[in-house]
């Protein structure tokens, strides 16, 4: 009878237990974050280059005058002043034969060099080969000393192409405080000739801008 009673009792807690409510388990929802978005680093823009300025070009169409040593000097008509053809040349005029033969065309070349000018006279007879030399003639232009002189023959020149027979060299020293300034103008004979007086006329024009 003690062992039924226990048993019950027993059996009682038991269902007592069972129907005990047990805590209902809270569903937690995740809420997901917000992700952090990387924002690319904005690259500073490098500085504009400073624009390089074009390179002056000499206009030398109609031109009437030329400058050189601080001087200027007037150009004679139908003369073209052209940029120079090489690095020892100052400036440069072109001088078109009779009719627009090429063949008898002329060339004038301003440059400077050092030496005496006695010196320079030697090293232009030097260049024309087999010839004569005319009259050395100096005067007093614009308070400077002017040398001028011819040499007629076979001019080889500093080696700008072959010898070429029958033409004339014909210059002018002048010193300036600059320095020597070589007036050096060459071409066939009697084109030479018959532009005798322009190149004078140029010459006896040097003045201070």
């Amino acid at each position: 009878m003690k062992t039924q009673l226990i048993v019950c009792v027993a059996g009682v807690m038991a269902a007592v237990g069972g129907c005990e409510k047990q805590p209902e388990a809270k569903t937690v929802t995740e809420v997901p974050l917000p992700q952090a978005h990387s924002v690319p680093a904005q690259a500073t823009p490098a500085p504009a280059a400073p624009a390089q300025p074009e390179a002056a070009k000499p206009s030398t169409e109609g031109a009437s005058s030329v400058e050189v040593l601080g001087l200027k000097l007037s150009v004679p008509d139908g003369w073209t002043v052209a940029p120079p053809s090489n690095s020892m040349r100052l400036a440069e005029i072109h001088v078109p034969g009779a009719g627009g033969d090429a063949a008898q065309a002329c060339l004038v070349a301003f440059s400077s060099a050092g030496g005496t000018v006695q010196l320079n006279m030697d090293r232009w007879q030097g260049q024309v080969k087999g010839g004569t030399a005319g009259e050395r003639v100096e005067q007093q232009i614009g308070g400077m000393k002017v040398t001028t002189a011819e040499f007629v023959g076979t001019y080889a020149g500093m080696g700008e192409g072959p010898a070429k027979e029958g033409w004339m060299l014909r210059g002018s020293i002048v010193e300036t405080p600059a320095g020597l300034l070589f007036i050096k103008m060459t071409g066939p004979k009697a084109a030479m000739e018959g532009q005798r007086d322009a190149f004078h006329a140029m010459v006896r024009s040097i003045a201070k801008p």
